[in-house]
């Protein structure tokens, strides 16, 4: 399933969703960022757009300012309680809500053995809180920046197996993958991958460029992928990004047939 997910588009309100079955998509992924925050006032308008479209949702957590790993109290409690919020006002419309994992706060760099375990600690109580409403949550690679935990595929996997419930998968973000040349090491795993993003950038920056405008290798990205059923969610920066990267992507996935 080739779904989108409006990545710079936090700004806009909903109205451009309506348009992506007519592109061509199959699902829509919600970003509860910005404007496009899941809260009960967006809720009805959101509701509004899943009743008149063929779209399967999922849904992206909130991450803005928040912190699994926070050595900070109030910001961890608060950042569990965004994510908790979220699953809750969603779970009647998706059952995939991707999570990013935690940062390496300035202390948070000092104690690093600390920081690994409130981000465990996190996501223990998070993945309880969507075993009770049916939702899995999905933890997210990260792209090559240093603070960030879980940008290879030993720590995401590492991470998820700690926790052990089946309420919580991984997302594999072929752009961050691109990053940190880990796409080959996170393919070896297909098996191991519930959700993935796709974006591109030159192999350096989190640019999310277009499907194909960038240097990840796609034929060996869908090659890799040809087993895998779950939804294939393209992060767009803009609408006309994401018509040329469905073309680039069905084209591609043809191929590797």
């Amino acid at each position: 399933m080739l779904s989108f997910s409006a990545y710079r588009l936090v700004n806009s309100q909903f109205s451009w969703a309506s348009g992506l079955e007519d592109m061509g998509y199959e699902g829509w992924e919600i970003v509860s960022e910005g404007k496009q925050k899941i809260t009960p006032e967006t809720l009805p308008e959101i509701r509004d757009i899943i009743s008149t479209a063929n779209l399967r949702i999922t849904v992206h957590g909130p991450f803005s300012d928040l912190n699994l790993a926070s050595l900070n109290d109030p910001i961890w409690n608060e950042t569990i309680r965004q994510i908790k919020q979220c699953v809750e006002l969603s779970a009647d419309f998706t059952d995939t809500v991707v999570v990013h994992p935690g940062a390496l706060s300035p202390p948070g760099s000092e104690m690093k053995d600390k920081a690994w375990d409130r981000n465990i600690e996190a996501l223990r109580a998070l993945a309880a809180h969507a075993e009770e409403h049916g939702v899995r949550l999905c933890l997210e690679n990260m792209p090559n920046m240093e603070k960030l935990l879980c940008r290879t595929p030993d720590e995401l996997f590492g991470m998820v197996e700690t926790i052990g419930s089946d309420s919580l998968g991984t997302t594999l973000d072929i752009g961050h993958a691109n990053t940190t040349k880990n796409i080959p090491a996170f393919l070896k795993e297909a098996k191991r991958i519930n959700h993935i993003h796709i974006h591109d950038n030159k192999g350096t920056a989190d640019e999310h460029l277009a499907v194909g405008d960038g240097t990840a290798d796609w034929s060996k990205v869908f090659k890799g992928l040809k087993d895998y059923n779950g939804a294939l969610v393209v992060e767009g920066r803009t609408l006309e990004e994401g018509r040329r990267s469905l073309e680039f992507v069905k084209k591609q996935k043809a191929k590797s047939q």
